[in-house]
């Protein structure tokens, strides 16, 4: 369990830690001289500290009350399962109070304790008017009925009585379930000697161990875990919810920085964006400063600070379903960053004027990965509020249906045109393996192509189908005397706008039940028939000889024209009529294929792809035609789903025989 301390400058934090752990967490020679907190500072109370109470140990995080430090107090609450709100008696609730308790309202922290400090130096008709005023600043809050526990410099009965408190609360805390990839956002770095770098943070998911491979999310270095302390301890793992210190390595890393803020994660294909969708709402406390400015609540376009987890990037704020969002209310919104960040669906953020000095707003992120265009059209602001599901609280018990698959059914329900899986995986920071376990509780409809990973809600993919084959019957009637419709002509006529690896799985599930046909690069309703007339026909018979003689190497469609001695124009409207019957392809502007010779070449793509991804000058030894013709060759492959280009080489997407045969 974490718990952190919060509360305004010279509440008697630090002391209060002190008091519960025996650790003064100033660690600063600054922080010694001034006498306040400047970072954060942490401690531990370990089993045998609390006399064998079964609980695992308790981390303290120790966060500086001093205004110009309120970036480093959000570092230290982004995660935690307690808080506790430290008020001095002599003083009341002051600014950093209010701040400090709309913060850990806005992050969504689950319980929080008052802890009235100072109690010994003031009288009681003055301590019950501090004990009232508390009392009022909780009932506006989300912790109206949060305890309260006096506290004097001494009083060991006082603290025994909290620390009990604190204890039997972490008892009855339910463990976090280990799901998702291991994720920790730095918020110290250093270097030890004879160790090397060094970085701590708060696991925010799933668990790291000796010798894991873990990437910087800012730059996709990768990295490996050399030595783990948690909780204080030297340990070969560490889990959710605990502080740990990573003893990192990695072949790059002394070209990196490792900088407070950045994110560790054992998820390779998570990336640092700049541009995320939330959801936010404006701070309770809003009017209370910079009354004129922010009179009617948050702008359309506002310049803020984003604080998520340890980082501080400058950002816009803007409104997606209205131009302005009074306080109190909770709205969609866009955030487009100075510099990038990491982030996942569920991370919780405070937004900071753009002087960083006051508190304005906070949320949720909804999509690291929103698009670039129709932010505000109504189909995406469904798929937003999709994708927007309550939060449960730091702390809350585990729901028996875990967050990703209640967001995945939402989505199924309204994109009816599937939905990319790698992304909601990195979204969400689903392992694969659990994603696949949602999929199938789902019954959802899925399938890979070319390295993509998609799923569609059964319903909604028989809805495709019926698209796709009502699309061909008019096509049909449209064009009597053609074999059938090129996979681009039938994307063009189906009304939902498919991804290609959609549609392509769509027409092989209907070709595999029946429904559809394929000659070459045409597709026709099953039992559709056509013929070519009797001039055609002929045409047919005299190019055969050309196509044969040529072999592997068809002949140019000059060639052709010189052959038949036909203007070229006259020559490629018959040529095309034979793609439109499926006789033939359309490889480049003036070179025509048979599909048994395509089928041959497209074999030997798939031979050399076994070893690895080929190039152009193995493909060219390996069939014997020259590298011009082979690159028109690999561009039509690459054109059919059948490669893809991958640098300078190929890389296998479907076999031949789906593709070719």
């Amino acid at each position: 369990m974490i718990v952190a301390t919060a509360g305004h400058v010279d509440h008697g934090k630090t002391t209060l830690i002190k008091g519960l752990t025996g650790v003064d967490t100033d660690r600063l020679p600054e922080e010694k001289k001034r006498g306040l907190s400047i970072d954060l500072g942490f401690a531990f109370l370990t089993p045998e500290s609390v006399d064998g109470a079964g609980v695992d140990t308790i981390g303290f995080i120790d966060v500086p009350g001093h205004e110009k430090f309120v970036r480093n107090m959000i570092a230290g609450v982004g995660s935690i399962d307690l808080a506790l709100l430290v008020v001095a008696a002599d003083d009341g609730p002051m600014p950093q109070t209010h701040e400090h308790l709309a913060i850990l309202q806005l992050l969504g922290v689950a319980r929080v304790v008052v802890v009235l400090t100072k109690v010994d130096l003031v009288e009681s008709d003055r301590l019950i008017d501090v004990q009232q005023q508390i009392q009022t600043l909780l009932s506006a809050s989300a912790f109206p009925n949060a305890d309260v526990f006096p506290v004097a410099a001494g009083d060991k009965g006082a603290l025994m009585a909290l620390k009990e408190w604190i204890i039997n609360h972490g008892r009855a805390l339910q463990a976090r379930g280990l799901v998702g990839h291991f994720r920790m956002a730095i918020d110290r770095s250093f270097s030890v000697t004879g160790a090397g770098s060094v970085v701590t943070g708060t696991v925010i998911s799933g668990r790291v161990k000796l010798d894991d491979s873990l990437v910087l999310v800012s730059n996709q270095t990768p990295l490996r875990v050399r030595g783990i302390h948690a909780q204080n301890k030297k340990v070969e793992q560490a889990v959710v919810g605990q502080r740990c210190a990573v003893n990192l390595t990695g072949s790059d890393l002394k070209n990196v920085e490792l900088r407070r803020g950045d994110w560790l994660s054992s998820n390779e294909n998570l990336s640092a964006v700049h541009v995320v969708d939330v959801s936010v709402t404006p701070a309770p406390q809003f009017k209370l400063k910079q009354a004129d400015y922010f009179a009617n609540g948050l702008k359309h376009w506002t310049s803020a600070h984003l604080h998520l987890a340890a980082a501080s990037v400058p950002c816009r704020i803007a409104l997606l379903d209205s131009k302005l969002l009074a306080p109190g209310e909770v709205g969609l919104a866009r955030l487009i960053c100075e510099q990038p960040l990491g982030a996942v669906n569920g991370d919780r953020f405070v937004l900071r004027d753009q002087s960083a000095q006051f508190t304005i707003a906070g949320g949720v992120i909804v999509d690291p990965y929103p698009p670039r265009r129709g932010r505000s059209r109504p189909p995406r602001l469904q798929i937003l509020n999709a994708m927007n599901l309550p939060l449960a609280a730091q702390g809350d018990a585990v729901s028996v249906v875990p967050r990703p698959q209640n967001a995945l059914k939402s989505l199924l329900e309204v994109s009816t045109t599937g939905i990319d899986l790698q992304i909601f995986a990195a979204t969400y920071n689903c392992r694969r393996e659990e994603l696949i376990e949602y999929c199938a509780k789902l019954e959802t409809e899925t399938y890979e192509l070319g390295g993509q990973w998609w799923g569609i809600d059964r319903r909604s993919f028989e809805g495709l189908q019926h698209q796709v084959h009502s699309a061909l019957d008019q096509w049909h009637a449209s064009n009597p005397n053609v074999l059938g419709a090129s996979i681009e002509q039938l994307s063009r006529a189906i009304p939902a706008r498919l991804s290609t690896v959609l549609l392509t799985h769509t027409i092989n599930t209907m070709i595999a039940a029946k429904q559809l046909s394929k000659k070459a690069a045409m597709y026709a309703i099953a039992a559709w028939e056509s013929s070519l007339d009797e001039k055609h026909e002929y045409w047919w018979g005299q190019l055969q000889s050309l196509f044969v003689e040529g072999g592997d190497i068809a002949p140019r469609v000059t060639q052709i024209s010189e052959v038949l001695d036909k203007p070229a124009d006259d020559i490629l409207q018959i040529l095309n009529t034979f793609v439109a019957h499926g006789r033939l392809y359309r490889v480049s502007a003036n070179r025509y294929y048979t599909p048994d010779v395509l089928y041959r070449l497209a074999c030997i793509g798939e031979r050399l792809s076994q070893a690895d991804n080929f190039t152009v000058a193995a493909f060219r030894d390996e069939s014997g035609v020259g590298r011009n013709l082979v690159i028109e060759l690999l561009e039509f492959f690459d054109r059919q789903r059948f490669t893809r280009r991958v640098g300078q080489k190929r890389a296998l997407i479907q076999s031949a025989d789906a593709v070719f045969s």
